[in-house]
């Protein structure tokens, strides 16, 4: 006689629930028990590592969930794996109501016995297995690629997908959908990707994907929502291009493309998107040291005796890190990691105010002419980063004309084609703005134009060039979903194009961002406990300093599973966390949900060197109120300690 297969069951229900009791009396059933669902996040996050479950059985009735959502919290725990619900006393449509969500079975409670509900898993099991092989059949003998994602990981990609790419499917899913594709294709793809569920327009457009080496293939694209695992998902499928096809498609390059052939756009791409992740990668740790160097420099001013000599020392500390602040900026922008706060401006209300300013940084000895033409037009751009692209790209026109020349700052409302080409990132579709710098200086030949936008690629000489100007126009640009143009003759002058989706909105009145005071909180008879958990000790011990300073007790973690450990010591010590994102091992998010399970609503304050926009793009969804960026000020930090402890009594 054949044993029954042993089946892995992630259980979820209360202490005094009946389930795990009559599973135990049944053989073939290793059961994992989760009495809350805050506990079966946890097991479940950890079972994603090692294997994962067989399936998941959930009494609909928990000390922190209830009914209809609790059955959809745990289906989302484990996507793909069969998920039976067990209801108690409910009106008998209720359970149809959970089967129509998904669930393979939802059963009353009362009267089952043991092997009633051992048989029901095993079938719920087996229905599972054969719906996912019929769809695993289709899915594979589809004729064209299919690439099916979440948010912007692929998930699973069928045999046309992996030829096309030239990969394997365990390649794909460790990626991101945006890695096959040229920067050209990126705005309209993160805007499917990014859309909510059943706001997913169906899109369509031609592009070279990205294959291994610096090979690319043509294709169609054609991108719509679908559904995975009962869960919202997007569908890109993938139609290889014939020659005639290519050389069609390829025939209508525009004059302004600078003379890129489309394989050399796709190397470009290529080589951006590796330095743009390089460069993420350095600002997020040196932004780590900043925060530590700024946060002393400016707590030991404050201190008695920080005066003559040492304060002077102590403000060109803060000097210096504050420019380092700003390059670090620089590099997030260029890497699309930092996501600015976007709103309508008018351009050419921008560039007046701007107008004195850089008629004194480019000097008496160039004439200097703005023609403004886009009236009252607006762009959708964070106002601080329009006014730092213009600036760069006119010193940069400045520099190019050491012997003096005409620079023309120039604006106008165009309408972008499709079969426009731009030199390095191709706009939508629409009306824009043309934001256009152009110089009678030097010119660039072809060399110089295929590096340009690289970052800490540089032709001033004498130290006088960072080689970030232009490398932050390109990622400003990016990030906005506009386009560039180049167009440069050497000894005839260069001109930038800048070409940014016209907003419908009006810009409304700008307001300077309000600074945080530097208030002090005097401590209290009870004062409140905070527990820090960063692995980076200069920056732990910066962040203690700073908040005992302010009068607050302070508790230190390295590690989440310190942090675990001290709050399942003392957990009516501790009112409030404050921990990095991006811990080793268990991160900051999964950490405040982990402490939910022992201390129900202990708030959570998370740090990180990546913007909330960033964090979301990795799958990590933390709440803006308690967030707060790299690197930030002592002033910053205490004032968000305290509002966050102040919202927590008064709920």
């Amino acid at each position: 006689m054949t044993m029954p297969e042993n089946l892995s069951i992630l259980l979820i229900e209360s202490r005094g629930g009946i389930a795990r009791a009559l599973l135990s009396a049944q053989t073939g059933f290793t059961l994992t028990h989760a009495d809350r669902m805050a506990k079966a996040g946890i097991l479940a996050s950890q079972a994603r590592a090692s294997g994962g479950f067989s399936l998941v059985l959930i009494d609909l009735t928990l000390p922190d969930s209830k009914g209809i959502e609790s059955y959809r919290r745990a289906s989302a725990l484990l996507p793909g794996v069969p998920v039976v619900a067990l209801y108690r006393g409910e009106n008998p449509a209720f359970a149809e109501t959970i089967i129509s969500e998904g669930a393979q079975a939802c059963l009353d409670m009362d009267g089952l016995d043991g092997g009633a509900l051992a048989q029901a898993l095993r079938q719920a099991v087996l229905r599972s297995r054969a719906e996912a092989r019929r769809f695993r059949a289709l899915f594979d003998s589809a004729p064209i690629g299919i690439l099916l994602a979440a948010g912007r990981r692929v998930i699973m990609a069928n045999p046309a997908a992996l030829e096309i790419l030239g990969r394997t499917e365990s390649d794909l899913t460790r990626q991101s959908v945006l890695d096959f594709f040229p920067a050209s294709s990126r705005p309209l793809l993160e805007k499917a990707l990014d859309a909510g569920a059943g706001e997913i327009q169906e899109t369509r457009f031609s592009a070279g994907l990205v294959r291994p080496g610096a090979d690319f293939i043509r294709c169609r694209v054609f991108i719509t929502g679908a559904v995975l695992n009962d869960a919202p998902a997007v569908a890109l499928y993938l139609a290889s291009m014939d020659e005639k096809e290519t050389a069609a498609d390829s025939a209508d390059e525009s004059p302004e493309s600078g003379g890129l052939t489309h394989s050399e756009h796709v190397r470009q791409s290529r080589k951006m998107e590796a330095l743009g992740r390089l460069a993420g990668g350095v600002a997020h740790d040196f932004n780590n040291l900043l925060t530590a160097i700024n946060g002393y420099s400016e707590h030991l001013l404050t201190l008695p005796g920080a005066e003559g000599p040492i304060a002077s020392g102590l403000k060109a500390i803060r000097r210096a890190g504050e420019t380092a602040a700003a390059m670090t900026r620089s590099l997030m922008s260029f890497s699309r990691s930092e996501g600015a706060e976007a709103r309508p401006v008018r351009v050419d209300a921008a560039i007046r105010e701007m107008e004195p300013m850089l008629e004194r940084l480019i000097g008496s000895g160039i004439e200097f002419l703005i023609k403004p033409g886009a009236a009252d037009a607006t762009v959708r751009m964070e106002p601080g980063q329009l006014e730092q692209l213009i600036l760069n790209l006119c010193v940069n026109a400045r520099d190019a004309m050491a012997d003096g020349g005409v620079l023309t700052l120039a604006t106008k409302v165009v309408e972008v084609e499709a079969s426009d080409v731009f030199t390095h990132l191709a706009s939508g579709q629409g009306t824009h703005v043309s934001i256009s710098v152009e110089d009678t200086g030097i010119g660039m030949g072809p060399e110089i134009l295929e590096c340009l936008f690289e970052p800490f690629y540089t032709t001033k000489r004498g130290g006088r060039g960072t080689g970030l100007g232009l490398a932050t126009v390109y990622g400003m640009v990016s990030q906005a979903g506009g386009g560039i143009s180049v167009t440069s003759t050497p000894g005839e002058g260069s001109r930038f194009r800048i070409f940014l989706a016209r907003d419908a909105a009006l810009a409304g009145p700008e307001s300077p961002d309000s600074p945080v005071q530097d208030a002090e909180w005097k401590p209290q008879p009870n004062r409140e406990t905070v527990l820090v958990v960063e692995d980076e000790p200069s920056l732990r011990e910066m962040i203690m300093t700073i908040l005992g300073r302010y009068g607050f007790a302070v508790l230190e973690a390295s590690s989440a599973a310190e942090a675990m450990d001290l709050v399942e010591e003392r957990p009516d010590t501790v009112d409030l966390v404050v921990t990095d994102v991006m811990l080793r091992g268990e991160g900051g998010h999964e950490l405040a949900e982990s402490l939910q399970s022992i201390k129900p609503g202990l708030r959570t304050i998370f740090i990180s060197g990546h913007s909330l926009e960033s964090l979301a793009d990795r799958d990590i969804i933390v709440p803006a109120d308690a967030f707060l960026e790299k690197p930030f000020s002592p002033a910053q930090l205490a004032a968000k300690v305290r509002t966050v402890l102040d919202t927590a009594r008064k709920s």
